[in-house]
């Protein structure tokens, strides 16, 4: 493959000749960058008709980019920003000869991450994963009470894993299951999803009577929905 950098109509893209049949434009965040992937065989000219007939298209995804927040895929790597409860923190890896587990400073708002040397993504976010896991973990039992107390419903089990939805709740055994990444979000996203989840041992499915329940016993839940799903 062969890269290069070069403007056409005043935007910068970063070109790629590859192996390949057909040309593709790609406009990537987190700052609208042009990436646009070419067949050897097309020639200079081709490439910038190809700009042209898309430079409003490529502008206006620019602007869209650029004013959202939009962020890059995490990498875990130091200078990147996290989420704990609520605030954002600053990931720091050190050096597992130097710290044996994650430590949290709450004054300064850092996460300090153990790892080894030329330790892989894969590895940095399992860890960090643990850590949400733990948090999470500390503060269901005061939530639950608290939240049994309200809707007048307590689940067998709560468990905590990783996973695509906040929370589900399993009618017949009356199990409930959290996503760890919860404690990335506002303490009251928890209480939210919680006072969800104990609706459903009395209400499956999310029809009116649901609705109902959730207006009664969290009666903010739509804004607390928004705050979660941001």
């Amino acid at each position: 493959m062969n890269s290069e950098k070069i403007q056409i109509e005043n935007i910068d893209i970063t070109l790629h000749r590859k192996n390949i049949k057909n040309m593709y434009l790609r406009v990537l965040p987190p700052n609208g960058k042009v990436v646009i992937s070419a067949p050897l065989f097309i020639s200079d000219e081709d490439i910038v008709n190809f700009v042209k007939f898309r430079k409003e298209w490529i502008l206006k995804k620019q602007h869209i980019i650029q004013n959202s927040e939009i962020q890059a895929p995490l990498k875990y790597k130091s200078g990147e920003k996290h989420f704990l409860w609520g605030k954002e923190y600053l990931l720091k890896l050190v050096s597992k000869n130097d710290l044996k587990r994650i430590t949290i400073d709450y004054d300064n708002l850092i996460i300090y991450l153990p790892v080894e040397k030329r330790s892989k993504k894969e590895t940095r976010e399992k860890k960090l994963n643990e850590l949400y896991r733990q948090e999470l973990k500390k503060a269901i039992p005061p939530v639950l009470e608290k939240c049994v107390k309200i809707v007048g419903k307590r689940p067998s089990e709560v468990k905590v894993r990783n996973m695509k939805n906040w929370g589900n709740c399993r009618y017949q055994d009356k199990r409930i299951t959290l996503n760890l990444k919860l404690a990335k979000k506002d303490p009251i996203c928890l209480e939210y999803v919680m006072i969800h989840e104990l609706c459903h041992l009395i209400e499956f499915n999310h029809g009116k009577k649901f609705k109902k329940l959730m207006d009664e016993f969290c009666p903010n839940w739509k804004k607390i929905k928004k705050i979660l799903n941001e």
